[in-house]
């Protein structure tokens, strides 16, 4: 009799489990009763172990998007293992790690943690919010995703100038170097891990402006393997002193919203970074750009609850987002990277050769594409009518919290001390790590 329930247990349990399925290029998972509560990066490992236990270990990084709303509803970049040197992430052990909690071998670096689906408008490139107060204002979907992606490499490099003793952390967010993203005030770009773009106007003056669309500036494509040091342009950031050792605390705000107008200021001082004042502090990056990956395979992965399976409108949403940030990543490398998001691992896609590489001339702000000009064309292989539905399907459509505290705190008081930047300080929140919740 004991074997008979303990068998009906496991039974029970493993159902639980048991609907697993790939709809085109999205892999549909689930979990159990309690995926939705606990520490950031749970749901995503479970999503993992599900996942290979049908597909190969040919991922670099994971996209985990939910049908519900997480306890936690928090976006994060998850760095499951550190393969680089010379870039702030030489963290060893992760709280994220190792690759087996995902179920990969060993070849699975880096998580991305999106949280409930309906949080994002269908159409990829068009803000999140339009809410000032909101943290996504100023942002689309594929930058927010590629803001949390790309956490594995930035942003968390300083620098030192000839003759300082320690290094200066100007370029980003506070003098204890806990936030992870660039000073609003810091000509980044513009970079989807915040800062802006700024113009030396000369005679003191400087303008910022908000209307490009975000990619990788010059400085996170160093970082990410894909530029050598001398193909770095100095870097400026503006100050309100004239003592650059008076700017180590930056302003990390969310970015303004893209229909912001120009803001020239006279008042700041305009304080440039060359790539061997990054080089002084960090140390050389590890690999150099000449031998480093220029391609990577992404799972798009979507958990849902016990019994529950996502809506057809929400795979559509999902794949419109991932062939977007496919087509988009190699155009804000410059050319000098691709991402295959491909279940399959095969897009046709080789490592960008030097003939690939877009030439800096040609690159102007005019060459940034307008709204109207971006293609979101659904792919060829668009979903199937027969998406499977449970009959008693539900989704929560809550909307995640806003970046406003309990005490009316804006988001730039948001960050701990720890450099988790928007964990719940005292909470369950993720220890260490490099990622932002809600995009701090």
């Amino acid at each position: 009799m004991k074997k008979i329930v303990l068998a009906c247990i496991l039974s029970l349990f493993s159902g639980l489990y048991a609907q697993n399925y790939d709809v085109g290029n999205i892999a549909v998972v689930h979990g159990g009763p309690d995926v939705a509560g606990g520490l950031i990066g749970v749901q995503e490992k479970t999503a993992g172990l599900q996942f290979y236990m049908t597909h190969a270990d040919i991922y670099d990084f994971m996209v985990v998007f939910t049908t519900y709303t997480p306890q936690m509803n928090m976006q994060q970049g998850l760095a499951i293992q550190y393969t680089v040197q010379g870039i702030n992430r030489e963290g060893g052990w992760s709280p994220y790690g190792p690759a087996s909690a995902w179920g990969s071998a060993g070849r699975l670096i880096g998580g991305t943690r999106m949280c409930h689906i309906d949080q994002y408008p269908d159409d990829p490139d068009v803000p999140i919010s339009n809410n000032i107060l909101s943290p996504f204002a100023g942002m689309s979907t594929v930058e927010l995703l590629a803001h949390e992606f790309s956490h594995y490499w930035l942003m968390a490099m300083d620098f030192k100038k000839e003759g300082m003793t320690e290094n200066h952390t100007g370029l980003r967010g506070w003098e204890d170097g806990a936030n992870q993203h660039w000073n609003s005030f810091a000509g980044s770009g513009p970079s989807v891990m915040y800062g802006s773009h700024v113009v030396d106007n000369g005679g003191g003056s400087f303008t910022q402006v908000f209307s490009l669309p975000r990619k990788y500036g010059h400085l996170d494509q160093y970082v990410m393997g894909l530029r050598a040091p001398e193909e770095v342009d100095p870097i400026i950031f503006l100050c309100s002193s004239p003592d650059i050792e008076q700017c180590r605390e930056g302003s990390p705000a969310i970015p303004a919203a893209k229909t912001s107008p120009d803001k020239t200021d006279s008042s700041m001082y305009g304080h440039y970074v060359t790539i061997e004042d990054v080089i002084r502090a960090m140390g050389p990056r590890i690999p150099a750009a000449a031998d480093a990956p220029k391609h990577w395979n992404v799972a798009f992965v979507i958990i849902n609850l016990p019994g529950q399976d996502p809506f057809p409108n929400q795979l559509t949403r999902l794949d419109t987002l991932r062939v977007r940030f496919q087509e988009w990543f190699t155009w804000a490398t410059d050319g000098r990277a691709t991402i295959c998001t491909e279940l399959d691992g095969d897009c046709g896609n080789v490592e960008p050769t030097d003939d690939d590489v877009v030439s800096d001339d040609t690159v102007t702000d005019d060459t940034f594409p307008t709204d109207d000009e971006v293609d979101t064309e659904m792919p060829d292989d668009t979903l199937p009518d027969d998406v499977p539905v449970s009959d008693d399907t539900q989704v929560d459509n809550e909307l995640p919290d806003t970046a406003i505290t309990d005490n009316g705190g804006t988001p730039d008081e948001m960050v701990d001390e720890g450099g988790n930047d928007g964990a719940v300080v005292g909470d369950e929140g993720d220890e260490g790590g490099c990622g932002c919740s809600l995009m701090f």
